[in-house]
């Protein structure tokens, strides 16, 4: 293994759905629960994540498929609220890791969150060599090209690439493209994971 890559949201930064869900629900006055049960990784969901389709056309998309109509910035105050703290325990060892091994990030996320957590959290990923965007590599995890391509971008063979990630779909997809891949949990395997590779190197 000769870098390390990690996942953001549920890695990294903690992530909450449900925040958005709950915005747009006292938003439009219609109840959470329909709005959870409605909301899907749809088509246009994903589009918007590899950059076929910008904020507005996927808000229009979403207002369809939810029932409801708000303005643009409340669909995107909702949308943004999806994005929590850092997991400090991880956040914390992060500098250490890099000191050993070279850091990479891969989210699958979109033009708006990105530019959120870019100005809140800059210092808390400033470890990271480059961060790997879905929108802006035109694919997303679990797509193997979305790997090749990211290894590629980091100049290595995907058998030299440790990936920790919190899906299991995303890990099945990284171990075809042939990273050695590793599903965490949650911060604390997250951070177990990280101690260890330091206590190796």
């Amino acid at each position: 293994m000769k870098a390390l890559l990690l996942d953001l949201g549920g890695v990294v930064i903690d992530i909450d759905p449900r925040a958005c869900f709950a915005h747009w629900a006292e938003a439009a006055g219609e109840d959470i629960e329909r709005i959870a049960a409605r909301w899907r990784v749809d088509d246009a969901y994903q589009a918007l994540e590899v950059g076929a389709i910008g904020f507005a056309e996927y808000v229009e998309r979403l207002s369809s498929r939810l029932g409801i109509a708000l303005a643009e910035d409340a669909w995107r105050r909702g949308w943004n609220a999806l994005l929590r703290e850092p997991f400090q325990d991880v956040v914390e060892v992060l500098p250490q890791v890099a000191s050993r091994l070279p850091l990479y990030c891969f989210s699958n996320t979109n033009a708006e969150h990105q530019a959120v957590w870019q100005r809140r959290l800059g210092d808390a990923l400033a470890p990271f060599r480059k961060i790997y965007t879905s929108w802006e590599l035109g694919c997303r995890k679990p797509d193997v090209e979305s790997y090749l391509r990211v290894a590629d971008g980091m100049g290595m063979a995907p058998g030299d690439i440790l990936f920790l990630d919190d899906n299991s779909d995303n890990i099945a997809g990284a171990q075809a493209a042939g990273f050695d891949a590793r599903q965490v949990t949650g911060p604390a395997m997250t951070l177990d994971v990280l101690r260890s590779l330091l206590l190796e190197q």
